[in-house]
């Protein structure tokens, strides 16, 4: 090990609550006299993701490249990789440290100690007691990747236990912060510049029922309110908690996005019942009847799994006909992939994976097909959107997001990065709306 250790990387996979996870220990690290470094520090943290067999596969690559040629330096596993194989990545991968997801936040601390007497390498517990918070002030001074807009986490860990999801397992059971807490967060950030803020969760709908405080509709609406804020987002949703309360709060708050993510994962009820989805096709419709009731112009997005165990060809058709019935702006779609530990995992995996990626394929197909005609309607409406980026195709043209969370090209140069326009779209190549500024 480098006698005195002083610069960091760390290498960051699998979804945002991750990438949020990340700055909080850069911040951690910072604030313990240590210093980022661009290339391979002296003390390397990989951030991993356990959701997918496919994204452990690909840590693990990067943690035997890192340990077999950087022999000197610290070699760290944190999230929710660390959280499930613990003492296998230390005994098996030459790891140094293994930090779960309650304790990354404090991984600043945790490796002075660790370099002082290298008496504890593995911080897995999931007691309350050991949780350490995710709403930090210093978070204020680093910028996402868009400058103006920050990722807010709300709650950690989930206790829905869909049978297919290792979550609740590695992140641990919902743990809700508290509300005035993070409006208090906001307002600190909207007063340092901030004008887009994400409110993050693995289910933002079941904010608070863990701890008596307010309601997710509540919250919502209690941060939309707060003056100089452009645009208000939050993920993700769970259909079986999603109300008309939160509804009503989108409707009568202009600044909330009109995009709904609403993951569905099948269209069969026989497969969301094995899937322990808690919630069936009928009650999804009742939700898309009242979104369309509340909210004319909407974009709805979702989630779906092909290949679940025991899908049949009706079960996959049910699917398709949820798509078609439903008309979702955008779907991500995958393969069913099995994860050790998970009630799914103990179950036959009778789907050929040829059959799964024909089904995929189909599916994926039929998605875009009614993306790019969704798309089509919005031709000629007016909408706001905020400059992201300069286009990748011309110098003279820039890219941003509409208040449907749509992308959208429009003539401009980097002066108009970050700033809010109200365009009107004018036609739609590929999957993306190109649009002129309102006079």
């Amino acid at each position: 090990m480098i006698k005195n250790p002083e610069t960091f990387t760390i290498i960051t996979f699998g979804c945002q609550m991750n990438k949020s996870d990340s700055e909080l220990m850069e911040v951690s690290l910072t604030q313990e006299g240590f210093v980022k470094s661009n290339n391979y520090g002296d003390i390397i943290i990989f951030n991993t993701c356990s959701v997918r067999k496919h994204a452990e596969d690909r840590a693990l690559a990067y943690i035997i490249e890192a340990r077999n040629t950087y022999r000197q330096s610290i070699i760290i596993v944190a999230g929710c990789m660390a959280q499930r194989l613990g003492q296998e990545l230390r005994s098996n991968y030459g790891v140094d440290l293994v930090v779960g997801p309650y304790h990354s936040p404090a991984i600043g601390s945790i490796i002075k100690n660790y370099i002082q007497n290298q008496s504890i390498r593995q911080y897995t517990s999931q007691d309350a007691s050991d949780f350490v918070s995710r709403i930090h002030p210093s978070l204020v001074a680093h910028k996402d990747e868009l400058p103006w807009h920050k990722w807010v986490t709300i709650s950690h860990g989930c206790q829905n236990y869909c049978a297919y999801c290792i979550v609740p397992y590695v992140r641990g059971k919902l743990l809700s912060f508290p509300s005035q807490q993070i409006i208090d967060y906001c307002t600190l950030l909207i007063d340092n510049g901030i004008t887009e803020i994400t409110l993050l969760g693995q289910n933002v709908n079941q904010y608070g029922q863990d701890s008596g405080d307010i309601p997710f509709y509540s919250l919502l609406e209690k941060v939309a309110s707060l003056p100089g804020l452009y645009k208000l987002n939050f993920l993700t949703s769970h259909p079986k908690d999603f109300n008309s309360e939160i509804l009503h709060v989108i409707k009568d708050n202009p600044v909330i996005a009109r995009s709904i993510h609403l993951p569905l994962q099948s269209g069969s009820d026989t497969i969301l019942q094995a899937m322990n989805r808690q919630y069936t096709m009928k009650h999804y419709y009742s939700l898309i009847e009242a979104i369309h009731a509340l909210l004319p112009m909407v974009s709805i997005t979702t989630d779906l799994i092909v290949g679940f165990p025991g899908e049949t060809q009706r079960d996959f058709e049910d699917t398709l006909a949820a798509v078609r019935t439903i008309q979702f702006d955008e779907a991500f779609t995958y393969k069913y992939s099995p994860r050790e530990g998970t009630k799914a995992y103990t179950l036959p995996d009778s789907v050929p994976d040829t059959v799964k990626q024909e089904r995929l394929d189909l599916l994926i197909h039929t998605v875009r097909d009614i993306s790019r005609k969704r798309l089509m309607n919005h031709i000629h409406t007016t909408t706001d959107m905020i400059v992201e980026r300069i286009s990748k195709k011309s110098d003279n043209e820039v890219m941003g997001k509409t208040i449907y969370n749509q992308p959208v090209i429009i003539k401009g140069g980097k002066e108009d990065i970050g700033k809010k326009y109200t365009v009107t779209i004018v036609s739609v190549k590929g999957s993306t709306l190109y649009g002129e500024r309102s006079a």
